[in-house]
């Protein structure tokens, strides 16, 4: 408390104090209403009056409804630096609820006094409070908690693991690599998924070859995030076994191999893309466009080719994909689609143009309406 507002407070009378004291108490009751305009009404009352309105919001971190903990933690997070070294305390309260309410506090803070402690809580006896600990260090990313988070991954509790694992990858330090390559192998496919992520995040090519393996995982969520991770670390190395995981079972894993290998933008992957164009499911045949667009000029021909393919999602497809990408060369044969059996693909073929000549116009001249 600061000493301009302890003097203020004591200057006033005492049933002003009290007022205010018996206001804070309705409102955070408001914050168990049923009505969300009350509640929010009532939060944003508290954020005014702030600090004089810490202590009674920690004490609530441990209500019995869960409207008001949620309440009194988001309220103690939107008043701030205040907040912080009650919040702290409140680690060790020993009310279960408030010690895991204060932790996500203390991580949507974001305060570095915090790091200490919350390491700290990652040894505590509830599995709860240790994993909303582990994730409010992945949101503050301080890396002293990178050792005590990698510590983490080996807990018996699957959901500390998971979050261990998560908040390792938003810390960025190297010195996660080789234990999330470890939890690649984890009896728990949740666990092999953040591993991946976090693995892709950190982007260090020690994990490529553990992610490549990771693509043929019998989970199609964790061969998914493997395909993902490769296409963040950005190996070229990468390029023939995302190919391989276009033609995956799975259509989820289809879409990131294809949004991958546009990353990568290897010219190994292009007829394959245009190959995907005809995927079963239309999000793969997206993807894949995608991914064409963003390599850019080296699939134009190979583009202009498809616009004759027997498949009517192929040719509107890379009508379209041609029309983004912008290259002059494609006028003609998008004219020529202008003629195609199906509405559909005039349609793309004529937007494409219109977009095209648009983008080829002399600088300063208008756009005919």
């Amino acid at each position: 408390m600061t000493v301009c507002l302890l003097l203020l407070i004591l200057s006033l009378p005492v049933d002003a104090t009290e007022a205010t004291q018996g206001r804070i108490e309705s409102l955070i009751e408001q914050l168990g209403s049923k009505d969300a305009r009350v509640r929010s009404r009532a939060a944003e009352a508290l954020r005014e009056i702030g600090e004089p309105a810490v202590e009674p919001l920690i004490k609530k971190l441990g209500d019995q409804e869960g409207r008001v903990r949620r309440g009194a933690a988001a309220v103690l997070g939107m008043i701030g630096e205040p907040a912080v070294e009650p919040l702290i305390k409140a680690l060790a309260d020993e009310d279960l609820d408030v010690r895991l309410t204060a932790a996500l506090a203390l991580g949507r803070l974001g305060d570095k006094r915090a790091v200490e402690p919350l390491i700290k809580a990652l040894t505590d006896e509830d599995q709860l409070v240790r994993q909303s600990a582990a994730l409010a260090l992945g949101m503050i990313g301080d890396r002293r908690a990178a050792d005590p988070l990698i510590k983490a991954l080996a807990d018996e509790d699957l959901d500390v693991r998971l979050t261990a694992a998560g908040a390792l990858g938003r810390l960025g330090d190297k010195r996660a690599v080789e234990p999330l390559i470890k939890a690649l192998t984890d009896e728990n496919q949740l666990v092999r998924l953040c591993a991946a992520l976090a693995l892709g995040r950190l982007g260090d090519k020690r994990g490529l070859n553990y992610l490549i393996k990771a693509l043929a995982d019998e989970n199609q969520l964790v061969r998914l995030c493997a395909a993902d991770a490769l296409g963040e670390i950005g190996d070229k190395r990468a390029v023939d076994p995302l190919i391989k995981a276009l033609a995956d079972e799975n259509q989820l894993v289809r879409q990131s191999a294809a949004l991958a290998l546009g990353r990568l933008g290897d010219k190994r992957g292009l007829n394959y893309l245009i190959k995907a164009l005809a995927d079963e499911n239309q999000l793969v045949r997206l993807r894949a466009a995608g991914a064409l667009v963003k390599i850019g000029e080296p699939v134009v021909e190979l583009l202009i080719k498809a616009l004759g393919d027997e498949h009517e999602y192929v040719r509107r497809t890379a009508a379209s994909a041609l029309g983004m990408i912008g290259d002059r060369r494609a006028i003609e044969p998008l004219k020529e689609a202008l003629n195609d059996k199906n509405a559909d693909v005039r349609k793309a073929a004529s937007r494409a143009l219109e977009r095209l000549q648009e983008e080829t116009k002399p600088p300063g001249q208008e756009r005919e309406e």
